[in-house]
């Protein structure tokens, strides 16, 4: 029961970042803290590097001793767990906790933001992953390929596209306009420095050759900043919004379930979604943090969650 343990923990282990909530067992805030980014394609002694340091400021915040870990109830949701290899060296490596749920973010994101009732959501972050969960208790999947294949209208593939279009501006191709500038100047603030590089097309290559799916998706905040100015951001936005329209309809083609987006990008996109799905768009009840404390919940003492 959750009264053995200490305090309840729920994470939230994004390609960005790392949210950690602390609560008592009665549900009472502790603390919450955000970290570095802990999704388990940077692997998973570094995902749990990036989780305990995030947990122990957690609780320096709130001036409160680290407790021993075998006191600690943990839920974790965590970017890249759907992949089979990566969760399990993820699983092997899991300090010794008194008790811990893992799972997707997917999954913790769509409990918190339905409660475990009826629903779908979509999240756009540094990934892109659509999930839904029916009355009868199936569930289905959309997109979560990861990058560069998959994560359609993600902050990477936003990126990826962005620096697309600035190949085509420097090699002649395409005019130069604010997006392409924005993004050459990004390149050279974020590339490793190099004395050598001196022109657009250097500085180019050398952020590509160091360039991750982070530093990607970093590039969609010049492409959200710019769609009013940039056609070529413009054009960005608006595919990725068609992405999330198809995403929408087939997770749900009778539009019968509420459908929550979630993610950095999602406010961001709402304007660019056709007035049907606007329409159809609620907010998130809760949190992917949240989720995963609903997932432990119901591990410690599924007769006591209230649906």
């Amino acid at each position: 029961m959750a009264h053995l343990f200490d305090y309840l923990i729920g994470i939230d282990g994004g390609g960005t970042k790392t949210l950690v909530r602390v609560v008592h067992p009665d549900g009472r805030l502790l603390a919450e803290y955000s970290g570095a980014g802990s999704a388990l394609r940077n692997g998973a002694a570094q995902a749990w590097a990036v989780i305990l340091a995030t947990l122990n400021a957690s609780f320096a915040a709130a001036n409160t001793a680290m407790p021993p870990l075998s006191s600690l109830a943990v839920g974790i949701g965590v970017a890249g767990y759907n992949v089979a290899q990566w969760a399990a060296d993820f699983r092997a490596r899991a300090p010794s906790f008194g008790a811990l749920q893992l799972t997707s973010d997917a999954a913790t994101t769509l409990l918190g933001a339905h409660q475990g009732r009826a629903g779908a959501i979509i999240a756009v972050g540094t990934g892109t992953i659509g999930v839904a969960a029916y009355a009868d208790g199936s569930q289905r999947v959309v997109d979560g390929w990861g990058f560069p294949s998959g994560d359609d209208a993600s902050g990477a593939w936003m990126g990826l596209r962005a620096i697309n279009h600035v190949q085509h501006v420097v090699d002649g191709r395409a005019p130069h306009g604010p997006l392409s500038t924005a993004t050459v100047a990004f390149c050279q603030a974020d590339g490793k420095p190099n004395a050598t590089v001196r022109n657009q097309h250097d500085i180019v290559l050398d952020w590509l050759a160091h360039a991750d799916q982070a530093a990607f998706a970093r590039l969609a905040r010049l492409v959200v900043e710019l769609a009013h100015a940039d056609p070529a951001a413009h054009r960005i936005m608006t595919a990725a919004a068609a992405e999330i329209a198809l995403m929408a309809a087939t997770l749900d083609p009778q539009a019968q379930l509420p459908l929550a987006l979630c993610g950095g990008l999602a406010g961001a996109l709402h304007a660019y979604f056709p007035a049907g799905l606007q329409q159809r768009i609620v907010a998130a009840q809760a949190d992917s943090a949240d989720g995963a404390l609903l997932l432990l919940r119901r591990a410690l003492a599924p007769s006591t969650v209230a649906e």
